[in-house]
C-alpha cells in the first residue's frame, strides 16, 4: 500500500514541488524524494539517518538510469512487465484512497507532542516483558498477574526458564522498538506493567524496571533535534493510525474465510515451494501433492462491499501474490489471503471513487514501473561497472541547497 509522505526536513510546501535532481530528461522533485524515502523507511523498518538519506538519493538516481537502460533493452514490453503494470494500477488505486481517507486527515503534530517525544527519546526505559503469539494466552497471563502472581514468576513460566533475567530486555529506546510497544512502555511508571499490547510480532505484557534520566534537557538541544524527532514521530503516528484504520476497514467487510479453499491453496503453495527449491515430490505417494482441488474459481473468502457479497477467489489471490511476502503465503496462508483481500477491497473503493484518472495514481504507476524495471536490470547480475558507466554518460544535476534543507535535522 502506498502510505504517503512525511516531511523529512525543512522545505516549504512550495519548495517541495521544485526539482531536486535532474537525471537526463527526468525530474525528481523534493516531494518525490520525500515520498519514496518515507515509503522505504516504513516498509523496511529502518531508522531515518543522514547516511540513509544520501543512500536513498543515490539509489533513486540509479533507478532512473537503469530504467532507461531497461527500455533500450526492450524489457518493458513482455507479458511480465504488463502483468506488473496491472498490479501497480490496482495497488495505486488502493494506496491513494487510503492516503486520502486517513493520512491527509491526520492533524499536524503539536509542539507539546514533539517535546514529549523528545523527552522519551532522551530518557530510555529499562523493561522486561512477557510475550505470547496469541491474545488468549496473553490475556490469561494478565489475569494471573492481576490476581497477584509475581511478574518474574510469570515471565519464567512464559520463557520456560528459572533464570531471573527471564523476559529482561534491558535499555529500550523510544524509537528503537515496535511502535505500539514503545507507546505502551513509555506511558508506564517504574514498577508497573501494561495490559497485553499487540505489536507486529505478537502480544506483550510490559513491565518497567527503571528509567534512565538525562542530566539536562536543554532548549538548544531540543531545537537541534526537533526536525528529526518530528519526522520519526510522524512516521510512528502514520503506522499506528494506519493499522487502526485498516483493522476497522476490514471489520466492516464482514470477511468469512473458506477453510477448504485456504487448505487447498496452502497445499498448492507448499508444492510450488518444494519444486522451486528442487525438492523431489512424488505425486503418487505424497499426500500433500493431492490436496483438495484448487481452481482459479475456488473461493477463499467472501466479504460484503457496497451492499453485495463479493467472492475472493484463488485467481484474485494469485493476482496479488507477487506483491506479498512469499514466506507468509506458505507459512501463514490465511493471513496472506487476508492481506491480498484487503488490497483488493481498497482497490475497489479507489476505483469506485474515480481515482483511476487522477494524476496521483498515474504518477504512482509510473514510479512503480520505473522501480520494477530497475529491479529487473539488477536481477540480471549487473556489476557496479555498468552503473558507473551509466552515471558517467548521464546528465545529472542535484540542487545542493534544497538537499541540504532536506538533510537538516
Amino acid at each position: 500500500m502506498a502510505l504517503g509522505f512525511a516531511a523529512c526536513g525543512k522545505p516549504s510546501p512550495d519548495e517541495r514541488a521544485l526539482p531536486l535532481v535532474r537525471v537526463n530528461s527526468h525530474l525528481i522533485t523534493v516531494l518525490d524524494f520525500e515520498r519514496s524515502y518515507v515509503l522505504e523507511l516504513m516498509s523496511s523498518g529502518a531508522n531515518d539517518t543522514e547516511e540513509a538519506r544520501h543512500m536513498h538519493l543515490d539509489r533513486l538516481i540509479d533507478d532512473y538510469l537503469l530504467f532507461e537502460e531497461a527500455g533500450r533493452r526492450g524489457l518493458g514490453k513482455d507479458s511480465i512487465a504488463k502483468a506488473h503494470e496491472s498490479l501497480a494500477v490496482r495497488s495505486a488505486l488502493g494506496g491513494r484512497y487510503y492516503e486520502r481517507e486517513l493520512l491527509q486527515k491526520l492533524p499536524p503534530l503539536t509542539d507539546v507532542e514533539i517535546r514529549r517525544a523528545y523527552a522519551h527519546y532522551k530518557q530510555p526505559v529499562i523493561a522486561r516483558h512477557i510475550y505470547y503469539r496469541n491474545e488468549s494466552d496473553a490475556q490469561a497471563a494478565y489475569m494471573r498477574l492481576e490476581a497477584g502472581r509475581p511478574f518474574l514468576d510469570e515471565a519464567m513460566d512464559c520463557f520456560q526458564t528459572s533464570d531471573t533475567l527471564a523476559g529482561y530486555l534491558g535499555v529500550v529506546g523510544y524509537f528503537q522498538v515496535d511502535d505500539a510497544f514503545a507507546e505502551a512502555a513509555f506511558k508506564l511508571d517504574v514498577g508497573t506493567y501494561s495490559a497485553p499490547v499487540r505489536s507486529r510480532q505478537g502480544y506483550h505484557i510490559i513491565r518497567i524496571e527503571d528509567r534512565q534520566h538525562a542530566p539536562v534537557l536543554t532548549e538548544s538541544d531540543y531545537q537541534t533535534r526537533k526536525s528529526g524527532i518530528a519526522s520519526m514521530l510522524r512516521l510512528r503516528r502514520r503506522r499506528l493510525e494506519g493499522d487502526r484504520y485498516v483493522q476497522e476497514f476490514m471489520q466492516g467487510l464482514d470477511v468469512q474465510v473458506s477453510p477448504n479453499g485456504i487448505r487447498a491453496l496452502h497445499a498448492s503453495l507448499s508444492r510450488f515451494e518444494k519444486r522451486a527449491g528442487r525438492v523431489s515430490v512424488n505425486i503418487e505417494t505424497d499426500t500433500e501433492a493431492r490436496p483438495l482441488t484448487l481452481t482459479p474459481e475456488t473461493p477463499l473468502a467472501t466479504y460484503a462491499q457496497y451492499g453485495n457479497e463479493q467472492v475472493f477467489t484463488a485467481l484474485d489471490y494469485l493476482f496479488w501474490l507477487p506483491s506479498l511476502p512469499f514466506s507468509e503465503a506458505t507459512q501463514r496462508t490465511a493471513a496472506s489471503v487476508g492481506r491480498a483481500l484487503r488490497n483488493e477491497a481498497f482497490a475497489r473503493v479507489g476505483e469506485a471513487t474515480d481515482l483511476a484518472s487522477s494524476d496521483e495514481v498515474k504518477a504512482d504507476v509510473e514510479d512503480e514501473r520505473r522501480m520494477f524495471m530497475a529491479a529487473r536490470m539488477r536481477a540480471q547480475g549487473l556489476d557496479s561497472i555498468l552503473t558507473a558507466t551509466l552515471r558517467q554518460s548521464a546528465a545529472i544535476q542535484v540542487d545542493s541547497a534544497l538537499f541540504e534543507q532536506i538533510m537538516a535535522f
